[in-house]
């Protein structure tokens, strides 16, 4: 091979690795969250783009044709060293920090690397005055120094404390971070071992920038790990959370609704319903579009929301052990946009669009009826939302099958016989039939959450 295809390869080589440098080096920084470790592994790239830079220069610097390369091959030559040298402070650097993440790591390791690098840097501040590590000729060609293989000496004791530390503190971290680890000390060694003995093909900074790659790719599968780890203990402690706010809603609404415990199982029985009921249509294929899982949860989690209204309507009024009249079932009625008008306001803060929306549809057209004869807007048919149709039928059965103080509870019979008769009339005909064809479910759920039952404290 002639010398000028050798210097193209060898600077082809150079600048491939100050490109994966580049990217490594930016994609990092432009990481939302890295910890101090991945920044000192930053740092390895940038020193290891100026230290790929300075060595396309050493390439294309020999010769005395042009002025500018006396200058630049002394000066790039000199670079070269100094950021070799570096290279390998920041990557022990970056991997005392990131084992001191898991491990007791003393400060004797931070020293005996600093010593080392002291050492060379001595050497290569001698070779400005004498053919130490290297030399430029007169004919401004760059040769090795005296004392060069001593610079090697020091690098292999770094590489041996990087190996030192792999093997000892490997099992405190994942096998593919270990071999990232590893990939630095033998990628680059093995390239620098044939560099040294075919002097003229430069393969370290290639060497490099592999190990480099490695290490970066496991370093993002770190991240992402780490990142799908947050996401799981937000998610587990968001499920508590819900879990919490949706028990303490079962207990606010009946006490806001009733202020007693007439009632205290109503709103869970209710919940259970609609999901018995929601769950049959998408079995049957009723209107099963609508009805997705999320929709489905949503209504669940709105259920006992929906007479919240009630705790404007007077005391007197909804304990009135005799039926209310005109004025008061007047009254009453507005139990259902007072109830949506509280929702819109308070719902909205914390929970999302959808549900909100949702829980104020509830509360406000759960009175309507399939014949437009229903409160508080006479809507009829599909033009009421779906999820206060289901909820429509639900909540006069519980009604009915549940004592209150205006009215003794009728057999489960006679429920579902007067919930057949308002087929098409109070009820949407397709939601009443499925309610029927799941009786024997529904009276299970009335029958373990009744008012009597702790199942649902």
């Amino acid at each position: 091979m002639t010398k000028e295809i050798i210097y193209a390869v060898n600077v082809a080589l150079d600048a491939y690795s100050v490109i994966i440098s580049l990217i490594i080096a930016g994609a990092i920084f432009l990481f939302k969250k890295v910890d101090k470790s991945a920044k000192w592994f930053a740092y390895t790239n940038i020193v290891a783009i100026l230290y790929g830079i300075a060595d396309i220069f050493m390439w294309i610097s020999e010769g005395t044709d042009a002025k500018w390369k006396l200058v630049a091959l002394p000066v790039s030559s000199f670079i070269f060293f100094l950021f070799g040298i570096l290279i390998f402070f920041c990557y022990i650097q970056y991997i005392l920090i990131y084992y001191r993440q898991t491990s007791e790591i003393g400060k004797s390791y931070h020293i005996f690397c600093a010593i080392l690098v002291i050492i060379y840097l001595i050497f290569l501040v001698i070779t400005l005055f004498t053919d130490c590590i290297y030399t430029i000729s007169p004919e401004n060609t760059y040769s090795r120094g005296r004392l060069f293989l001593s610079t090697v000496i020091i690098e292999i004791f770094l590489y041996c404390e990087a190996l030192f530390l792999i093997l000892k503190y490997h099992k405190n971290i994942s096998n593919f971070e270990s071999l990232g680890f590893a990939s630095f000390i033998f990628v680059p060694f093995i390239c620098h071992i044939v560099q040294l003995a075919n002097f003229g093909v430069a393969l370290t900074s290639f060497g490099l920038s592999i190990s480099f790659l490695i290490i970066f790719i496991n370093l993002n599968q770190k991240i992402i790990l780490d990142v799908q780890s947050e996401k799981s203990a937000i998610n587990e402690n968001k499920l508590k959370n819900l879990e919490l706010q949706k028990k303490t809603i079962l207990y606010l609404t009946n006490l806001l609704e009733n202020r007693d415990l007439e009632t205290s199982n109503h709103e869970l029985r209710l919940s259970k319903y609609v999901e018995l009921l929601a769950k049959q249509c998408v079995k049957s294929g009723i209107y099963a579009d609508t009805l997705t899982p999320e929709y489905i949860e949503n209504l669940i989690d709105a259920a006992p929301f929906h007479d919240i209204g009630k705790i404007y309507v007077s005391d007197s009024i909804l304990k009135k052990p005799s039926k209310v009249d005109e004025n008061e079932y007047l009254e009453i009625q507005k139990h259902a946009e007072y109830g949506s008008a509280i929702v819109n306001e308070v719902c909205s803060i914390s929970y999302e669009r959808d549900f909100t929306k949702m829980v104020s549809n509830i509360c406000k057209y759960h009175h309507e009826k399939w014949n437009g004869k229903g409160y508080p807007e006479h809507l009829r048919e599909e033009g009421i939302p779906l999820c206060a149709r289901i909820m429509a039928i639900a909540d006069v059965y519980d009604a009915l099958v549940t004592n209150r103080c205006y009215k003794n509870k009728i057999s489960y019979d006679e429920a579902f016989k007067l919930i057949r008769r308002e087929f098409g009339e109070s009820f949407d005909p397709k939601l009443a039939e499925q309610f029927i064809k799941i009786k024997d479910q529904i009276i299970e759920i009335t029958e373990k959450y009744n008012d009597n039952s702790i199942e649902g404290l």
